[in-house]
């Protein structure tokens, strides 16, 4: 039988090597480096250890207090090289060195551990500071799962494995659907990089994240309209509303201005969490109560918004409010945002506009906001026990 391509191939040499530059630092002393080496061509990776001259003697530390465990570790260093050249050559990938440089440099490689991969892809990345922190929630997670899981342990059963742990330690769902995600996004960038060639996910399906703010009723929200209130309450029941028109989160709310609004009523700003530019139409929604809100503040609503609470705070005062009106006891300042996709729907907006309004990337996204499916089950409930009761509906 003919040898493949492969089997030709010049196997890497490594070895230790100590001053290379024949130059000395300040205290007298040389570093060591690992030295890679693949027929007549070199290249040296730096393992930051230096030592005297009479400290070194054919490839090996002595002399010193801790020469045992610091040439473990150098023996290390230079183990974990070969295993990036092997973990190629597994995958049926001719080795050259400069490719092995470039592994060894980014540390993302074939043999690299998912946190390493992970840090490396979020370092200098744009994402939000709150997307990095899920991130690194997720690996603080997997940790304490499976230490030390290389990218080539993540396939099909060590994820189910790991999903089932979510369940069997009681994570929400959400949680676990988020996480999941996070972890797919991370198996998808090390395939990009052909890091991996498995994808785990390929015969995964991720539940959809369910609702979990509810939303307030038409009626309802004519109700908080038209409660009684004064001081802290009146303003945080204010904030509440403009969210309730407007879809706006509560970190956007906070920055909006009256220099946001055109004087069509159009609103226009970039959001916090997303950077998204979203365009509200403040005049067409709700019959135009936004700009009924912004009268009551002299026709300038950053005089209300100017003076918001923090978040737990509008929450703690926000509860006795939407206790009175009959709201659930899951509803929190950002039901307004529920409500107001959801109220949309019930109207029939088309999805693809709300989703344009709330500023979301994706339509699934959206569909969690509008919870106008779950309402129309509950009339349909709601009428069929009805009929039940009254006989005389009944054909």
């Amino acid at each position: 039988m003919p040898q493949t391509p492969l089997l030709l191939q010049q196997k890497i040499r490594y070895r230790l090597v100590w001053n290379r530059a024949r130059r000395l630092n300040v205290r007298g002393e040389g570093l060591i480096q690992v030295e890679v080496q693949q027929g007549r061509r070199r290249r040296y990776f730096s393992t930051h250890c230096y030592c005297r001259p009479e400290e070194w003697h054919q490839g090996w530390l002595i002399g010193t207090d801790d020469d045992t465990a610091r040439n473990y570790a150098l023996r290390r260093m230079v183990w974990e090289v070969e295993q990036v050249e092997l973990e190629y050559l597994k995958r049926g990938q001719r080795v050259t060195l400069p490719l092995l440089a470039e592994a060894v440099r980014s540390n993302v490689n074939p043999a690299a551990k998912l946190r390493d991969f992970a840090e490396s892809m979020l370092q200098g990345d744009d994402r939000k500071e709150l997307t990095k922190q899920n991130y690194r929630t997720l690996l603080n997670d997997i940790d304490r799962f499976r230490p030390n899981t290389y990218l080539t342990d993540v396939d099909y059963q060590w994820v189910m494995a790991y999903d089932r742990r979510l369940k069997e330690v009681g994570v929400a769902h959400n949680t676990r659907v988020s996480r999941l995600r996070l972890l797919r996004a991370l198996m998808n960038e090390a395939l990009r990089r052909d890091l991996t060639f498995c994808d785990p996910f390929r015969r995964i399906h991720i539940d959809q994240m369910e609702p979990k703010h509810g939303y307030l009723t038409a009626q309802q929200l004519r109700q908080m309209e038209r409660l009684r209130l004064d001081g802290r309450s009146d303003r945080v029941r204010d904030l509440f509303l403009i969210g309730c028109y407007t879809g706006l989160r509560f970190s956007d709310i906070k920055e909006l201005r009256q220099s946001d609004i055109d004087d069509t009523g159009w609103l226009r700003m970039k959001t916090q969490k997303t950077s998204v530019v979203v365009e509200i139409p403040t005049h067409l929604l709700f019959d135009g109560r936004f700009g009924r809100l912004t009268e009551k503040y002299q026709g300038d609503i950053g005089r209300l918004t100017r003076q918001t609470p923090s978040n737990s705070d509008t929450n703690r005062l926000l509860r006795p409010l939407l206790d009175r009106i009959g709201a659930t006891e899951k509803a929190t300042f950002h039901t307004s945002r529920h409500t107001f996709a959801t109220l949309l729907g019930i109207r029939g907006t088309p999805m693809e506009t709300v989703q344009r309004l709330l500023g979301h990337t994706t339509p699934q996204t959206t569909a969690i906001y509008n919870e106008a499916k779950a309402d129309t089950r509950g009339e349909i409930e709601k009428g069929l026990n009805g009929g039940k009761k009254n006989k005389k509906n009944n054909p």
